[in-house]
């Protein structure tokens, strides 16, 4: 297998740069940085850069998941029209989108991962980014309620389920 080098190339090297579309809003507010020490915001955003988890959530959507915080438990199907404008952001799925909804209200929306899943469900986590967007809003639904059948029959706290489960799947099921 040969192997190029940019030293080899013959040409203008700079032309690669037009292919390079990594992030694009992020990347031009970082490029743009004011000339001061850096927060820890700017030190974030950085970092997710650079692992490609960063997700740009637009203002409205900001809003409706504001929207959110009076919500009771057990309501969680009114967030439904909030849970697809997340899942249509970029960079966005299930699992990021169920993890800001449970920040916005631990009450009524916990976090879905495979840990978390498999440990109330006695399943494999079911979905892939591939899924589609009904199956992925069902799925999460199904999760929550069976969440709420297992905060009832238990002396834990629904709003601690995710975290109760993910450490109880890692000890008693291990890896995945």
């Amino acid at each position: 297998m040969i192997i190029h080098t940019a030293q080899d190339h013959k040409g203008d090297l700079s032309k690669f740069l037009e292919d390079f579309t990594y992030q694009p809003n992020l990347t031009r507010k970082l490029d743009n940085l004011p000339d001061s020490p850096f927060s820890q915001e700017i030190i974030n955003e950085i970092v997710l850069w650079k692992v490609n988890r960063y997700a740009q959530i637009d203002d409205l959507v900001r809003s409706d998941l504001h929207t959110l915080r009076t919500l009771k438990a057990g309501e969680h199907g009114k967030g439904k029209k909030v849970l697809l404008q997340l899942l249509e952001c970029s960079g966005v799925d299930l699992p990021m989108a169920s993890t800001i909804l449970r920040f916005q209200n631990a009450n009524v929306f916990q976090i879905i991962d495979s840990h978390a899943y498999r440990a109330v469900l006695g399943e494999a986590y079911p979905l892939y980014s591939a899924s589609s967007t009904k199956r992925k809003i069902s799925t999460y639904f199904d999760y929550l309620d069976a969440l709420h059948r297992l905060a009832r029959s238990s002396t834990a706290l629904f709003r601690d389920l995710d975290r109760i489960l993910y450490i109880f799947d890692k000890e008693k099921n291990g890896t995945l």
